[in-house]
């Protein structure tokens, strides 16, 4: 064999050598490539196996998010209604009880006796002072036993000089006035100083009383409806007392 022959034989060994060894280059490097495509294929789907699907989870999350937004169903408490008490029985004849005491009318009391009728009288210039009544007539006889009334004490002053001493006691019925005039006119007869002299010159009744000493002054009991005068002045004074009795 000639060496042109020779070097025809290497120079084809090494090109088809060379060809073979790019060829098995590209091969390999394309079956890496679809090893690699497939690794990733599956590398993905196994994530998606791993994972699941991405909707479910936000899925529960909705569902328990709106069953937290639900507002909690209040049951509301029963309310208890206060009972309320009967209304108490009424007694009709205590109203009719109470009506009539509305009914009664109090007859207001006021003193009879005044500045312009004591300057008619004849007392003129004087001074009228007025009093409660302390319970005594002529500053003996109690009468305590009426002071649930309304009485009135007067005393007449004509400058220094007093002029008289009246009380003017007032009672609720003519029988009680009938009652006290008598009451009194038996105290003072069994007081054993003074003498009952009853004229009934004045008003409905009345009667003098002389004293065993006192001889200057007169004691005077009158009595005019429901009201009961006593007087006690100076005698010199008669004829204006008696004027004042008649404008009562």
């Amino acid at each position: 064999m000639n060496k042109l022959t020779l070097i025809f034989i290497i120079v084809t060994v090494l090109i088809v050598s060379v060809i073979g060894t790019l060829l098995g280059f590209r091969y390999f490097a394309g079956s890496e490539d679809n090893l690699a495509d497939q690794g990733g294929l599956g590398a993905q789907e196994d994530v998606g196996v791993q994972t699941g699907p991405p909707t479910i989870p936000v899925l529960f999350e909705d569902i328990r998010n709106e069953e937290e937004d639900e507002p909690e169903e209040i049951t509301p408490e029963p309310t208890t209604t206060p009972t309320e008490a009967p209304p108490a029985m009424v007694d009709p004849f205590s109203l009719m009880e109470e009506e009539e005491e509305e009914e009664e009318v109090v007859i207001p009391v006021f003193p009879s006796i005044d500045d312009e009728k004591t300057n008619t009288a004849g007392f003129k210039e004087s001074i009228l002072e007025i009093s409660e009544f302390d319970g005594l007539v002529f500053n003996d006889f109690n009468m305590a036993e009426y002071n649930d009334d309304d009485h009135i004490s007067y005393i007449l002053l004509s400058g220094d000089e007093e002029s008289a001493r009246i009380t003017e006691l007032f009672f609720p019925s003519l029988e009680i006035s009938d009652e006290v005039y008598a009451s009194l006119k038996a105290k003072m007869a069994d007081s054993g100083y003074f003498t009952i002299n009853e004229t009934n010159q004045y008003g409905d009744f009345s009667y003098f009383a002389n004293h065993s000493t006192e001889k200057n002054s007169v004691f005077l009991v009158v009595k005019i409806k429901e009201r009961l005068y006593t007087f006690h002045y100076p005698a010199k004074n008669h004829n204006k007392i008696k004027n004042l009795i008649n404008l009562l």
